[in-house]
């Protein structure tokens, strides 16, 4: 099970107006679902031409990646999978560990291979392991609520 997701364009007129003085930069993606199957996720930058086929950490628009260790299926009882959206003010429990994810990226080195850039357009090539290609998703397999940009002068 391969899926591309594609997200932008972000303008980066600003930032490489500024002369392109950037110490760091993250891409960091909220809310991921992981009550899927685990998988690992290639970013690439402004690369309409990536495929499932080409993908590679070769390629000169690769950004960096990240993975997700998944939970395919809930083996537990009749709502013992289901996310509370309550939280109390001095509660010290652990989050429900199918709280949606967040992962940071850092992708200072491939920003900076595109200081003449405009804009910026990413690139996910998510793919799961091949013995899970019988899993039957209610959505896609990466499901996020947002991505973006964070850089450090």
């Amino acid at each position: 099970m391969i899926e591309l997701h594609t997200f932008g364009p972000i303008d980066l007129g600003e930032l490489n107006g500024a002369g392109g003085a950037v110490a760091r930069a993250d891409l960091e993606l909220y809310g991921i679902d992981h009550f899927r199957p685990s998988y690992t996720a290639l970013v690439f930058f402004n690369d309409a031409a990536v495929t499932a086929r080409n993908a590679s950490a070769r390629r000169r628009s690769y950004a960096g990646s990240f993975s997700i260790f998944g939970h395919a299926e809930c083996l537990g009882d009749e709502g013992h999978c289901a996310v509370s959206a309550e939280t109390r003010r001095f509660d010290t429990r652990p989050s429900h560990p199918l709280t949606r994810a967040f992962k940071r990226v850092v992708v200072t080195a491939a920003l900076a291979r595109l200081r003449s850039a405009r804009t910026l357009t990413v690139t996910l090539v998510v793919a799961c392991d091949p013995a899970t290609d019988d899993y039957e998703a209610d959505g896609p397999l990466f499901d996020c609520r947002g991505v973006q940009l964070t850089t450090f002068g």
